[in-house]
């Protein structure tokens, strides 16, 4: 059987219990983030423009956390000076002579793969009653 609860002590016993609830999910969700931030910075790394290498090396995410919260934010990027190639790479840009470069959608097809995965272990880790 489970736990008597007086009545005056239930406000608390549910906070309690959904305070566990909300770490719980908060841990399994952010592992979830870190996993495919993880293949995403792979999968772009193998198949990002490879004039130099430059920029694949420079592929790279960062974590924000808050602190308060304990959420997490993971931000798919790319080092400085490479930093500013990502734009140009992805949609294209002017050559000096005339004419156009094309962009290149190796982020867009890197993100369709890994995106599916993600909500998946999201929705996953929501329907998980642990």
């Amino acid at each position: 059987m489970g736990k008597t609860i007086k009545p005056a002590d239930l406000e608390q016993a549910i906070q309690q219990e959904l305070t566990t609830y909300h770490r719980s999910l908060l841990a399994r969700v952010n592992a979830a983030g870190e996993e495919a931030v993880k293949a995403l910075v792979k999968k772009t790394k193998a198949t990002a423009p490879r004039k130099s290498g430059a920029f694949r090396r420079a592929i790279t995410y960062k974590v924000d956390e808050n602190p308060a919260t304990g959420d997490k934010r993971f931000t798919w990027g790319a080092k400085a000076p490479q930093h500013r190639l990502t734009h140009l790479l992805v949609h294209g840009h002017a050559k000096t002579d005339g004419g156009r470069v094309a962009g290149d959608p190796f982020l867009e097809n890197a993100l369709n793969e890994v995106l599916p995965a993600y909500e998946q272990a999201v929705e996953e880790a929501v329907k998980d009653d642990q």
